[in-house]
C-alpha cells in the first residue's frame, strides 16, 4: 500500500472523521424508516465522543499501550546510538525563516539532546515529508545542532513510515556494527515503534518521552480537546499494530 493510500485510509478510521461518519449514518437512519437505529447510533456517537474526550480515559488508553518505568541513565548507557523518530513539522514559519519542528518532534529532539549530553552517544534522526516539503529529519538535525547545540551523525530524510524508518536505520547503523539502540519517540508511539525496530533486528532500549499529565481531581472527568487528540493518537497506534499483524499473517 502506498504512503498516500495509507494516509487516506487511516484518516477515515481516526478521530474526528470516524465520528463525522457515525453522526452522518445516524442522521441518514433518522431520515429513513429505521429511526430507532438512527437514534441509537447518534446516542452511541455522543457517548463515545464524550468518553474519548475525558482526560482519565485518555490517560488509561496511553497506559494500555505503554506503562513501563522511566528509563534510567544506567540503562541508556548500554546502547550504542540514539535513534530519534520524526514527528510533525510546521512549514513556512516566518519567525524562523522556514520550517520548524512541531511539538511532537520538538519533544523528541529535546529528550535526545538530554540523553546525548548524559551518555555521549551519537544521534540518528529520521523522517521524510510530503513531496516539495522539507523532510522532518533535516528540520530535526538543524534544530538539534542550532538550538540544542547537539551534533547529529546520521540523517535519514527518506522514510515515510515507522517501518521504513526501521529499515533505513538497519542499513545505516548495521554497516557500522550498531545493534543496540536508544529509541526515542513519544510514549504513545513507543510500543509500535519498538516492535517494528526489533523486527528489523535491533536490540531496542525504549526511551519514550511525554506522558499525559492531568490533575488528579474531578477535572480529569471533564471532556477536553487535548484528551480527545490523545485518544485519537492511541487509536492510530492500535490500528497501526493491527495492520502490522495482518501483514505478518498474509506475507510470510
Amino acid at each position: 500500500m502506498s504512503f498516500f493510500a495509507s494516509k487516506i485510509i487511516s484518516s477515515t478510521l481516526l478521530i474526528p472523521f470516524n465520528f463525522i461518519i457515525l453522526f452522518l449514518m445516524g442522521w441518514a437512519l433518522l431520515e429513513s424508516r429505521f429511526k430507532k437505529w438512527g437514534r441509537a447510533v447518534l446516542l452511541f456517537g455522543i457517548v463515545a465522543l464524550t468518553v474519548a474526550s475525558m482526560p482519565v480515559v485518555a490517560t488509561a488508553l496511553v497506559k494500555s499501550l505503554y506503562d513501563e518505568p522511566v528509563l534510567s541513565l544506567d540503562q541508556a548507557r548500554q546502547a550504542q546510538a540514539i535513534v530519534v523518530l520524526g514527528g510533525g513539522v510546521n512549514h513556512d514559519q516566518p519567525e524562523f525563516g522556514g520550517s520548524s519542528a512541531a511539538s511532537s518532534t520538538l519533544e523528541r529532539i529535546r529528550y535526545a539532546a538530554y540523553l546525548h549530553r548524559e551518555t555521549g552517544l551519537p544521534i540518528q534522526v529520521s523522517g521524510g515529508g510530503w513531496p516539495g516539503e522539507e523532510p522532518v529529519a533535516q528540520v530535526m538535525q538543524r534544530e538539534l545542532e542550532t538550538l540544542f547545540h547537539t551534533p547529529v551523525r546520521w540523517v535519514l530524510p527518506e522514510p515515510a513510515t515507522t517501518a521504513e524508518e526501521a529499515r533505513y536505520s538497519r542499513d545505516a547503523l548495521g554497516s557500522e556494527g550498531i545493534n543496540t539502540i536508544l529509541l526515542v519517540t513519544n510514549t504513545v508511539h513507543m510500543k509500535r515503534a519498538k516492535i517494528t525496530f526489533e523486527r528489523a533486528g535491533f536490540n531496542v532500549i525504549a526511551a519514550p518521552t511525554v506522558r499525559p499529565d492531568y490533575p488528579p481531581n474531578f477535572l480529569k472527568y471533564i471532556p477536553r480537546a487535548d484528551a480527545l487528540r490523545i485518544s485519537g493518537s492511541v487509536l492510530h497506534e492500535w490500528i497501526g499494530m493491527a495492520w502490522y499483524w495482518l501483514q505478518s499473517r498474509v506475507v510470510p
